[in-house]
């Protein structure tokens, strides 16, 4: 009985943990309460269980809540008010116990999570100090680990952007931004090592290409297309953005390329997006001919052991650094054009993918997300191609773009000029006119078309049914 009761505790505790690396808070807390109230032997270690159990039960309704209820300044009062349980357990968790049993660290760890999440980001800091956050050595974690050390980063730079600098010194000022930067930096690396372990966990492929340029015909985005979770999100977007307001623009243009490089994740691919979009932004707008600097994504020739299709992955000497993609096949731009080309033609595939096609009213939030993510990458393709003369590559783009954009006139004036530019000058006339016809009280599409059928085409008569 006794060495069944034993074996009984280690599978329980088994699959507790293999709950937590999927996030099933539920089924976490089902199972605290079994392991508080199984029977134990005389010999067993009561106090340390209930610490455990403390423990698990605070990790659970702190996550529970955080999912439904993400820690954004409009929920801080929310926050305050719901979280006193959670907050609770974790505080009875920091027993004598909780050292011996390898927790307590953990324990800090989610407390300046929970801190962060109801505004007070004081304590959240002394919390993480107390964690040992910055003396965490560089060394394997275990999946879940992954994510809070991930997380506790990233909350750690939020907090330092929120206290004000006790200093006006400028070298204060100075070291607080680096200190920021770091954390965030660290915090992305992480957020990604720990996705891509998330996939190779379950199983999922981690090289998964856009199949098509034609897009697909669902009419909703991918299910398993997952968000990263906001404090990760949050990281991985603002450190460049930081860097851009901080006056170094190199330095934004290199995190980008280094996320950009990882090996892609089914979670991260809607992010990806956003970050390609943003990086060809920055080099629209920031970087000339005379200060591009190309991508410099070179690997260990050692550690570089690729198949003769070029898609394999290395990880750096760092425990904490992402896969990155490597091989002889991989494409490497030469100048500034070819990456905003590559960037935003990569943006324009993912953006087609992940149009929603339905008009439901149920779809009409999700349908307006992926026009405006559409929209902005097609501004960004006007731009770029318009100024390389490639308006036959461009009229080709604005074509696809008509699937997913009914009745949008932004999209369809813009293919109208494109075409226009492209001497498609009956085609032109053709969308202007439906332009018109979309926005009545704008005379500028009508006037474009009246002018192409006087200038270009030699039709009088076509001009006045040009005013529709």
């Amino acid at each position: 009985m006794t060495a069944k009761s034993t074996k009984g505790t280690l599978r329980l505790e088994s699959e507790i943990e293999k709950h937590r690396d999927e996030n099933n808070w539920k089924k976490v807390l089902e199972l605290a309460d079994q392991l508080r109230t199984k029977p134990q032997r005389p010999q067993s270690d009561p106090a340390g269980l209930e610490t455990l159990t403390n423990f698990l039960i605070g990790e659970s309704k702190l996550e529970q809540y955080l999912e439904e209820n993400p820690p954004t300044e409009q929920n801080v009062g929310k926050a305050r008010n719901n979280l006193s349980d959670a907050k609770r357990y974790l505080l009875a968790a920091m027993s004598g116990q909780s050292s011996r049993l390898g927790i307590l660290q953990e324990t800090y760890l989610l407390l300046g999570k929970l801190h962060f999440a109801m505004g007070f980001h004081e304590e959240a800091l002394n919390n993480l100090q107390s964690a040992g956050l910055d003396a965490l050595a560089e060394k394997a974690l275990a999946h879940r680990s992954l994510n809070i050390v991930a997380e506790s980063f990233a909350i750690r730079a939020l907090c330092l952007e929120k206290v004000p600098i006790p200093s006006t010194s400028k070298t204060k000022i100075v070291e607080r931004e680096e200190q920021i930067m770091r954390c965030l930096e660290t915090a992305g690396d992480l957020a990604l090592l720990y996705l891509q372990e998330k996939d190779r966990l379950h199983g999922q492929s981690t090289l998964s290409i856009v199949s098509s340029v034609s897009g697909s015909t669902s009419p909703m985005p991918s299910a398993d297309d997952s968000r990263v979770g906001p404090i990760l999100e949050t990281a991985l977007q603002r450190a460049p953005i930081l860097h851009i307001k901080n006056g170094k623009l190199n330095r934004a243009i290199v995190q980008y390329r280094n996320i950009l490089s990882s090996v892609e994740t089914s979670t991260t691919q809607s992010l990806r997006l956003t970050l390609a979009r943003q990086l060809a932004e920055v080099l629209i707008r920031g970087v000339s001919e005379s200060s591009y600097s190309k991508p410099d994504l070179s690997v260990d020739p050692v550690s570089n052991k690729t198949g003769t299709g070029g898609r394999s992955s290395t990880s750096s000497d760092s425990p904490w650094k992402p896969r990155k993609y490597v091989g002889q096949n991989l494409f490497f731009p030469k100048d500034e054009n070819e990456e905003i080309f590559l960037l935003l033609l990569i943006c324009e595939t993912m953006a087609v993918r992940e149009a929603v096609l339905s008009r439901s009213p149920d779809h009409k939030e999700a349908r307006i997300h992926s026009l405006y993510n559409a929209t902005a990458i097609y501004d960004l393709m006007t731009i770029a191609l318009v100024r390389r003369g490639q308006l036959a590559i461009l009229g080709e783009s604005f074509d696809r773009a008509l699937k997913f954009s009914f009745e949008e006139f932004h999209i369809w004036f813009q293919f109208g000029l494109s075409l226009a530019a492209s001497d498609k000058h009956g085609r032109s006339v053709l969308l202007l006119k439906e332009c018109a016809r979309m926005e009545p009280t704008n005379a500028l599409p009508s006037l474009m078309a009246a002018k192409i059928c006087y200038e270009k085409l030699g039709d009088i008569e076509e001009i006045g049914r040009a005013h529709v």
